[in-house]
Parts: structure tokens; C-alpha cells; sequence
């Protein structure tokens, strides 16, 4: 059971792809251009990330964030944590 059935509420996965995704203290990772799934276990496994904020990311590149990030999702992704600069 994912997330989202624990909470007692259910969405369409597919409405991820476009939302901006944001750090905890207001900075902008990115825009969600895929999902990771893991079939195996019938969860969400990552959101991609095509082009991400080259201040979090060296080079601005493409990056996938653990779902188990994601603190709320609604307008936008806010993530729980994110890591100063990564570097891929």
C-alpha cells in the first residue's frame, strides 16, 4: 500500500508530470518530467527530473528524487529533505 491509500485519499499518478517540486526552505528543483515505478512492488519509486536547478544539482542535470523524499503534494511537490548541492 502506498502513501497516498494510508492517508485515505488516492490520485492519478500521471498528474505529477508538470508540477514544480521545491525544497522545504522554498527552492525550486525542478519540474517532474516522469515517474519511476516499480512494478515489482506496485509503488512509486522516483519523480525524474529532466532539467533541475543548477544551484541544488551540478550542471542543472537530469536526476531522480526518491518518492520517500515527497512531503505533501498538492499545487506543487514539497520534498521532506534535499541535499545542499549534489553532484552527479
Amino acid at each position: 500500500m502506498d502513501e497516498a491509500s494510508e492517508a485515505g485519499y488516492t490520485f492519478e499518478i500521471t498528474n505529477l508530470i508538470g508540477k514544480e517540486v521545491y525544497t522545504m526552505k522554498g527552492i525550486r528543483v525542478g519540474k517532474v518530467t516522469d515517474i519511476v515505478l516499480d512494478f515489482d512492488k506496485n509503488q512509486i519509486h522516483g519523480l525524474f527530473i529532466m532539467d533541475s536547478n543548477d544551484k541544488l544539482v551540478k550542471n542543472g542535470d537530469p536526476i531522480s528524487i526518491p518518492y520517500n523524499y515527497v512531503k505533501s503534494i498538492g499545487d506543487i511537490v514539497i520534498l521532506k529533505s534535499f541535499p545542499d548541492l549534489m553532484h552527479i
